[in-house]
């Protein structure tokens, strides 16, 4: 993913369909819902202090912008390098919900559920979360990703990579925004 022209075409297309007056005052002044990007020295303290290396599409990400804003619809804001943390330990009631996961098949142990696993990435969100799973990995080394919201009383959504769950954002914002009229 070529995350700067992406991004770039996403702000201003949400920008472009919200009243002036709903928007962020920073948004309204960068005209962006992004973040400066994170420093290479940033990235590094981030994978130092979570004691493992991001998968390269999220890290690629932060490279690009240290945080995001308005991740479609229910989802306020993305962490960045100083806020992204363990699941377990940012938000921890989370981990009861483990029995609602069908794709983890693994024992009821810490390694085994990936609400304990799991890389908190959500910061604001409608009762959900938006996390990576590094008990979940591809031959490219990707993280699985996944959403969950309790409104929505079903197990986790899953998406192959970080990549894939901001294309899906990215699609509910258009699917939103074509329902509102």
């Amino acid at each position: 993913m070529d995350w700067a022209p992406w991004l770039s075409r996403w702000s201003e297309e949400w920008i472009g369909s919200n009243e002036p007056a709903d928007l962020d005052a920073e948004v309204l002044r960068d005209g962006r819902l992004g973040f400066p990007p994170a420093t290479e020295e940033a990235v590094a303290a981030a994978e130092s202090r979570i004691g493992s290396a991001l998968p390269p599409s999220y890290r690629k990400f932060l490279l690009t912008t240290d945080g995001w804003r308005e991740a479609g619809y229910f989802v306020s804001r993305l962490r960045g390098t100083t806020d992204v943390g363990w699941l377990r330990d940012l938000e921890p009631y989370w981990m009861e919900w483990d029995d609602l996961d069908p794709f983890d098949d693994a024992s009821e142990s810490a390694a085994g559920n990936r609400f304990v696993r799991g890389l908190l990435i959500s910061a604001e969100a409608d009762s959900g979360i938006l996390f990576l799973d590094p008990g979940d990995v591809d031959d490219a080394g990707e993280w699985a990703a996944f959403s969950l919201f309790s409104w929505r009383a079903e197990p986790p959504t899953r998406f192959p990579s970080f990549v894939a769950l901001m294309e899906s954002l990215y699609a509910e914002f258009h699917e939103m925004r074509a329902s509102r009229g």
